[in-house]
């Protein structure tokens, strides 16, 4: 089954085309989009979250336009940014309630757990404005957790993560790897190195 599907992607930002006529699919596993900075990496993946705007027809998920159905496509997956921005008032728990809130779902005892993993419980009732970027971004990573998604998009994630924290997010990948689709947009591959079943290069 292809969990993801696209066909004749092209993005341009003015004068400048980012991609052309790019097409591709993916099934579960581990899928590396590797390039250089301003290849079109982040934008490949903003593109099939929908955060991007595409043409109909461009991008499926699990079969579903992500315009034609957009809030079924966008509830099959979860996109992690390379910058954690979230709102500067709202706690690290307030961030994960209102993002299982959305997805309809309650937080779980392996979320709990995966907090306690890489430290990030003393941090729940911190305010985003007052952490670092680290603990930011394992937050935000931490949305991978809810609500189950098929479909995981994500960009740079091991950026400003301690050792610890990128064991243990490697780990969870290759897990879930056996069943979701899983893709990680980064010019470095020195955590995963050989572990992904697919490697697509932007030039």
């Amino acid at each position: 089954m292809k969990h993801i599907t696209i066909k004749n992607l092209t993005i341009r930002y003015d004068n400048l085309t980012v991609l052309e006529d790019f097409n591709a699919n993916f099934g579960a596993g581990l899928h590396w989009i590797h390039g250089h900075n301003g290849c079109g990496k982040s934008s490949l993946l903003k593109s099939l979250c929908g955060v991007l705007r595409v043409g109909n027809k461009t991008v499926n998920i699990l079969n579903f336009d992500i315009n034609l159905k957009a809030l079924k496509a966008k509830s099959q997956l979860c996109f992690v940014a390379d910058k954690p921005e979230v709102y500067p008032f709202m706690t690290g728990i307030q961030f994960l309630q209102m993002v299982a809130k959305i997805k309809g779902v309650n937080l779980s005892k392996d979320l709990y757990q995966w907090l306690e993993d890489i430290n990030l419980t003393q941090f729940q009732e911190v305010e985003f404005s007052h952490m670092s970027f680290g603990t930011r971004r394992k937050f935000t990573l931490s949305t991978c957790l809810i609500g189950e998604p098929s479909v995981v998009l994500l960009d740079e994630p091991f950026n400003g993560l301690d050792k610890q924290t990128c064991e243990h997010l490697k780990q969870w990948l290759l897990h879930a790897k056996k069943e979701k689709c899983i893709l990680i947009a980064s010019h470095d591959n020195r955590v995963l190195k050989h572990e992904y079943d697919s490697i697509v290069e932007l030039s």
